[in-house]
């Protein structure tokens, strides 16, 4: 008797332990279930709500990550989970464009270009019975110009033209009203290749000439007119650069061209060019020096030195413009501009003297880039 009881107690224990184990691996089974069912559903929201940049940054392609027998319990649980993939295409397709905009912006380009318009006007008006006497005057300036330069690591190439207009009337000259008192157009090329840290292989072209006939004073004929004279220099040397905004191209081998196209109203001698003759050919040497300097923002300073020689006669030209900035639309200027050339053909006993000019005028002033 008593070892049926031991032996149903050892089957109830049996059956207790077998229920138990049973209890356990269910719960286990459906943990399982339930951690598998919310690693799918973070999968999908994780998929469906991700942001632009939070995709790309991670670098994750959904579907590729995702096993196949996982995949299709999502497409039949989550239908909307079928069009993360084109979606994701499509959103990198779309920042792959806005990044390479964005490296197209940043990215500084070689070319640069800016440009400067001035017009300054001075007038007074004087009654014929003012008591001090005097006269009516009237006078104006205009000066527009351009550049444009490629600026690569070791080839710079610079373009530039600037072009200069002044009128004023003229009292006690009866025979002209108004007079040309600036007139010039200037167009000027300089490429250079990197020879060392500071000195550049250099070529320069320069082309000048005037549009309107400046008058001797009290007669018809022309001190300079229309394409009379023409002036173009070519140089081939060497360029240092020291400093920003400074220059000093020294060309050992340089070209000089002087053309007059009217030689009855002008004197060609007095462009250099021989008697008899309305062009001038010859080879010499030259040097240039340009200087751009901004001390503070409201004062630009722009120095310009030529000189020129043919091995007997020198030319000589210096040219100090200073820009004081009062706003951003006005601007006092003042030049000075002396210059000495003894290649002039003079007759008799007459020699080259210095050559003075000095502008200072206010008025409107505008640059744009």
């Amino acid at each position: 008797m008593a070892q049926r009881i031991i032996q149903y107690e050892d089957t109830f224990k049996l059956q207790d332990q077998k229920a138990a184990s049973d209890i356990d691996e269910l719960l286990l089974n459906l943990v399982a279930e339930q951690s598998r069912q919310l690693a799918l559903d973070s999968t999908v929201a994780f998929a469906a709500d991700t942001t632009l940049m939070q995709v790309l940054d991670s670098d994750i392609v959904i579907r590729e990550q995702i096993p196949e027998h996982i995949l299709a319990e999502m497409d039949a649980i989550h239908p909307e989970a079928q069009g993360v993939e084109v979606e994701h295409a499509l959103v990198r397709d779309l920042e792959e464009d806005r990044l390479a905009m964005l490296r197209l912006l940043r990215k500084p380009s070689p070319w640069k270009k800016e440009g400067r318009i001035l017009i300054q006007l001075t007038q007074n008006y004087t009654s014929p019975n003012w008591y001090q006497g005097g006269s009516s005057s009237f006078a104006m300036y205009g000066l527009m110009s351009g550049k444009i330069g490629y600026y690569g690591q070791r080839l710079t190439w610079e373009n530039t033209g600037e072009w200069k207009e002044g009128f004023s009337t003229i009292s006690g000259d009866t025979l002209h009203k108004i007079n040309t008192t600036e007139d010039q157009l200037k167009l000027m090329t300089k490429l250079n290749f990197r020879a060392h840290k500071y000195i550049y292989y250099n070529f320069t072209g320069e082309f000048l000439t005037h549009f309107f006939p400046t008058y001797r004073e009290k007669s018809n004929d022309w001190k300079t007119g229309p394409f009379s004279p023409i002036r173009l220099n070519l140089a081939l040397g060497l360029d240092f650069q020291p400093v920003k905004g400074l220059s000093i191209s020294v060309s050992p081998l340089a070209y000089k061209l002087v053309y007059a196209m009217n030689t009855t109203r002008t004197k060609p001698t007095e462009f250099s060019i021989p008697e008899g003759k309305n062009i001038l050919n010859e080879v010499g040497s030259s040097v240039r020096v340009e200087w751009l300097w901004h001390p503070f923002r409201e004062l630009d300073l722009q120095a310009k030195f030529y000189c020129y020689t043919n091995y007997r006669r020198v030319e000589l030209d210096l040219e100090v413009a200073c820009d004081f900035i009062i706003n951003r639309f006005l601007t006092a200027r003042l030049v000075l501009h002396p210059r000495y050339d003894n290649t002039v053909i003079l007759t008799g006993d007459e020699k080259a003297k210095m050559q003075f000019k000095e502008l200072l005028s206010i008025g409107f002033a505008h640059k744009f880039h």
